[in-house]
C-alpha cells in the first residue's frame, strides 16, 4: 500500500528468535495504531496455519484474525491521524453543551450513510469557534469509514498541506507539487483540518482550492474543518469552492459553544 506525504507507518522492532520446526527468523514487534501492539512469530508457521491448516481450525482462525489486523491496523496508520486524535471516536465525543448532541449526530449519520456520500462526494464542513470538537469529530469520522467501510482516507491540516508544497519547490526535494496534489485528491474521504488557520496568501488560498476543485470534479468527498464563519471561509476559498462543498446534500455544522480545550481537541 502506497503511503501519501501526510499518512505514516507502523514501527516495527525485531529481535532474533528460533522456530522449532523452521529455525531461524525474526521476531517482530508491530506498533498499533490503537495502542495495542502485537507480536508476529514464525512467518513460515503463519503462512501454513493460513493456507494449509483447516479453516475451522484455532490456528488458521488467528492466523486470518492476525491478517486483517495487520490490514486494518496500516490503513488507520495511512490516514496520517496524529498521536493525540487517535483515541477519537464518536462514542466518545462529549455532548454536555447545547448543539454537541447535534453536531454528532450529523457526524453519525455521514459515516452510517458514507457509501452514499461517497457516491454522491457529499462534502461535510465544520465551522466554528475552536477548542470543540471539531478535529476531534472530523477524525472520528475517518476512522469510521476506514475500520467499516475499508475506505481509504487521509488527515491533512491546511499548514502542513501549505508547507508541504512551498517544500516541493525546494531543489533536491523528493516530493513535486503535482504529487502532493495528486495523493490529497486520490483518497476516498479527505480531512482538511484547520483551513484558514495560515496567513492567505494568494497562493496558500489557490492550492487549497485546486485541491477542493479536484476532488469535486472527482465526486471525491472532502471535510473541511475552520474556525471560520462560513462568511469569511467563503472570502478566503472564494464563492465557488464553497459552493461545491456545500453541493450534493453537503451539510454545515455551526460550532456555536464555548472552547472546551482540554477534554476536546
Amino acid at each position: 500500500m502506497r503511503i501519501s506525504k501526510f499518512g505514516a507507518q507502523p514501527r516495527v522492532k525485531t529481535r532474533p528468535d528460533n522456530c522449532e520446526t523452521h529455525g531461524p527468523f525474526d521476531r517482530k514487534l508491530i506498533e498499533a495504531f490503537d495502542g495495542d501492539n502485537r507480536v508476529l512469530g514464525c512467518p513460515n508457521c503463519h503462512w501454513e496455519a493460513l493456507n494449509t491448516a483447516a479453516v475451522d481450525s484455532e490456528a488458521h482462525k488467528q492466523a486470518a484474525d492476525l491478517k486483517r489486523w495487520r490490514s486494518l491496523n496500516a490503513r488507520l496508520f495511512a490516514t496520517g491521524i496524529a498521536l493525540r486524535f487517535r483515541p477519537c471516536s464518536l462514542d466518545n465525543y462529549l455532548t454536555r453543551l447545547p448543539g454537541q448532541a447535534q453536531a454528532l449526530a450529523v457526524c453519525q449519520a455521514y459515516v452510517d450513510q458514507f457509501e452514499e456520500c461517497l457516491d454522491a462526494g457529499r462534502c461535510l464542513l465544520m465551522l466554528g469557534n475552536f477548542g470543540n470538537g471539531k478535529t476531534h469529530l472530523g477524525c472520528a469520522i475517518l476512522k469510521s469509514v476506514v475500520t467499516r467501510y475499508g475506505a481509504t482516507a487521509l488527515y491533512a491540516p491546511a499548514p502542513d498541506i501549505i508547507a508541504a508544497l512551498k517544500a516541493s519547490f525546494a531543489k533536491g526535494s523528493e516530493d513535486t507539487e503535482q504529487s502532493i496534489l495528486a495523493d490529497l485528491s486520490a483518497v476516498d474521504l479527505l480531512l482538511i483540518d484547520e483551513l484558514g488557520a495560515q496567513g492567505g496568501t494568494e497562493f496558500e488560498r489557490h492550492s487549497l482550492h485546486t485541491i477542493i476543485d479536484t476532488r469535486y470534479r472527482n465526486m471525491l468527498p472532502t471535510i473541511i474543518t475552520s474556525n471560520l464563519p462560513s462568511s469569511e471561509l467563503s472570502d478566503y476559498i472564494g464563492d465557488r469552492a464553497l459552493d461545491r462543498l456545500r453541493q450534493n446534500g453537503g451539510e454545515a455544522i455551526a460550532f456555536t459553544w464555548e472552547s472546551h480545550r482540554g477534554g476536546e481537541a
